[in-house]
């Protein structure tokens, strides 16, 4: 607002000093008749500038208002968004949850499972004859000291085949 009253001054300071140039008396108007125009004039400028601080004000206040306005929806909108993220959370929590205890099912599902196959394994193992089982005469030879070619003729196998049998029983012993 201060501005507005130099301005004026400035306005007042050119009248009078044109009013103290010299001119002739017959241009002259009276003291009192020109004081009165001086007068109308600054109290138009006045008047305006009144105005347009008025509406300087409103603009001002307008401004302040949809700020508060759209601070407010923004507000709004955060604490939804929080309230998203909280939900969201509980909901990743409980699944994590859910996850872990299938995890832990499937864990000990599968150890139960384990547990009923082992033994059918073990007796499947069991119920397979074994080389020495299957090739009986062979290996009672081979314990009788005979030689390999002597158990292949008695057997009707070729020699390769006797010591191939010999050292899959050999290396199932092993095991």
């Amino acid at each position: 607002m201060g501005s507005w009253i130099y301005v004026a001054l400035m306005g007042v300071a050119a009248l009078l000093y044109a009013w103290m140039l010299p001119r002739n008396q017959e241009t002259l108007k009276s003291s009192e008749q020109l004081v009165k125009e001086v007068e109308i004039t600054l109290e138009q400028y006045i008047g305006e500038i009144q105005l347009e601080n008025e509406q300087l004000v409103e603009l001002v206040a307008k401004m302040k208002q949809e700020f508060m306005d759209k601070q407010a929806v923004h507000h709004h909108e955060l604490r939804e968004y929080q309230e998203r993220l909280l939900k969201l959370e509980q909901q990743l929590g409980n699944t994590e949850s859910r996850l872990s205890a299938a995890e832990t099912d499937i864990n000990d599902a599968q150890m139960k499972l384990a547990a009923v196959l082992t033994p059918d394994i073990t007796e499947q193992a069991e119920r397979l004859p074994t080389i020495k089982d299957r090739y009986g005469p062979l290996f009672e030879m081979h314990q009788e000291g005979k030689s390999i070619d002597m158990i292949a003729k008695s057997t009707g196998m070729q020699r390769g085949e006797v010591q191939l049998i010999i050292q899959l029983a050999k290396q199932e012993e092993s095991i």
